[in-house]
């Protein structure tokens, strides 16, 4: 009778079960490893610290993996010739340990995944290898949202045209590549004039040092850029070329987004044109583009979600990436916002929505990224800052507006994206959070400011 198959997970989580009870009756074992491959087949990694005492053949744990991980098990146990993983000097066997996350409370095992693509959802980033830091500026702000249409884009043009309208230079980045729409938001006139080539063109010709001016176009719009000036990176005109263009981007991240063409366009576009800001404009879902926007590269990232249970559900995965994986890593939590889009306009519903969107929010942070402890490293949120009015977890509501559910030009709403409260309360959010002076607020009398 053949054995009984199972799906991928059972066999990923077996392994992990029957590598933790192994674990706990093999003293002379001081690490393991399990490698899941590009194909899902689960290998094992050892490091034994007395060898005398060890023979894989003749333990239970090749018995056990192979019913725990059925169809996915390879039958490989390595055997490392060094006694510890922190002693490791083959240049694979390090690799294995050093990349695998940690799943046990010993600190003794850890589970390795290769991945085909979408890698930029598994780097773990310190705010130290970002591309600058942030008081050397440009701060670098990334819009997303798990579920399309809550207004993402419509949120960033209302924060790009608050700065632009107190003077300052704006560069804005569409990274939305299967759905762009920032470009045309922004037009170069109220013609709707865009730059011929944009984002796309940029990440496949990123090593031929074209002139930077021929990616964007600049906002000419008084009504949206006031005194000062939008500078706009569409992703492409989105002719017969766009998709065959598209399907050439290599959106996976191998090693430092440093070296990705998206970090170099940055690097460039601080370079060069030395903006205030750069805002980017990020693809919904778990999508290889939101992977990369969210891999470390900005330093604050404004998450716009609604009440429905699908846009929670991704809220929570994300927020989870920014604060719980980062910790596995032992690395400081990413910045965010969290915004609370499409509120409803009737006042008592109103306050039903953001009381429970709060309360769903605030469980999701205290899960799934503040540390349990108190700390005494400024970059890293914990539960005792559950009391400060700008922690992570205090959503910024923004009410359904039907006069944006249709308009022919951004001029003709600019002033309601620029002056209306809720707006102005989440353009002064991320100025505090970022430390820069929000025209009319007061950052030194904001009250409840880290601890």
């Amino acid at each position: 009778m053949a054995a009984p198959q199972k799906h991928f997970d059972e066999a990923r989580e077996g392994a992990v079960a029957a590598l933790v009870q192994y674990l706990a009756s093999a003293p002379e074992v001081s690490g393991a490893a399990i490698v899941n491959d590009l194909f899902g087949r689960i290998s094992v990694t050892l490091w034994v610290s007395d060898p005398s005492a060890f023979d894989a053949a003749r333990t239970s744990l090749p018995a056990s993996l192979a019913e725990a991980c059925a169809q996915y098990w390879t039958g490989t146990i390595a055997v490392s010739d060094v006694t510890t993983p922190r002693e490791e000097t083959d240049t694979l066997r390090r690799a294995v340990w050093d990349e695998g996350v940690p799943v046990d409370d010993r600190g003794q095992l850890r589970l390795n995944d290769r991945h085909r693509h979408h890698t930029g959802w598994f780097l773990g980033a310190d705010d130290r290898e970002q591309l600058w830091r942030l008081e050397d500026g440009p701060p670098v702000i990334a819009f997303y949202g798990f579920k399309g249409g809550a207004g993402r884009t419509t949120i960033l043009a209302s924060y790009a045209m608050a700065c632009a309208q107190r003077g300052e230079r704006v560069a804005i980045v569409d990274l939305d590549l299967d759905a762009p729409g920032i470009g045309t938001l922004l037009a170069a006139d109220d013609q709707g004039v865009t730059a011929r080539w944009g984002t796309v063109d940029f990440l496949l010709e990123s090593a031929f040092q074209l002139p930077l001016d021929d990616y964007f176009h600049t906002c000419t719009s008084e009504a949206i850029s006031g005194a000062g000036r939008l500078e706009v990176f569409p992703t492409a005109l989105l002719d017969d070329a766009y998709l065959p263009k598209l399907a050439r981007v290599d959106l996976n991240v191998r090693d430092h987004v440093r070296a990705h063409p998206l970090g170099v366009l940055l690097q460039r576009i601080r370079e060069e044109r030395a903006p205030a800001v750069i805002l980017l404009d990020g693809r919904a879902g778990l999508s290889p583009a939101a992977g990369l926007l969210l891999s470390g590269i900005a330093h604050l990232h404004v998450l716009v979600a609604t009440s429905n249970p699908g846009s929670l559900s991704g809220l929570e995965r994300v927020i989870r990436h920014l604060g719980y994986e980062q910790a596995r890593a032992e690395l400081p939590q990413r910045e965010c916002i969290v915004v609370q889009a499409h509120v409803p306009d009737s006042s008592d519903a109103a306050r039903t929505a953001r009381e429970h969107f709060a309360s769903r929010v605030e469980w999701m942070f205290r899960a799934g990224y503040y540390s349990q402890e108190p700390t005494d490293d400024d970059r890293t949120w914990s539960l005792e800052d559950l009391g400060s009015a700008i922690a992570p977890h205090v959503p910024v509501p923004i009410s359904y507006r039907g006069r944006l559910a249709h308009f022919s030009d951004l001029g003709e709403v600019a002033a309601l994206l620029t002056t209306d409260p809720e707006y102005v309360e989440l353009h002064h959010r991320i100025d505090e959070r970022l430390g820069r002076h929000a025209v009319g607020s007061d950052p030194a009398g904001e009250e409840g400011a880290r601890g």
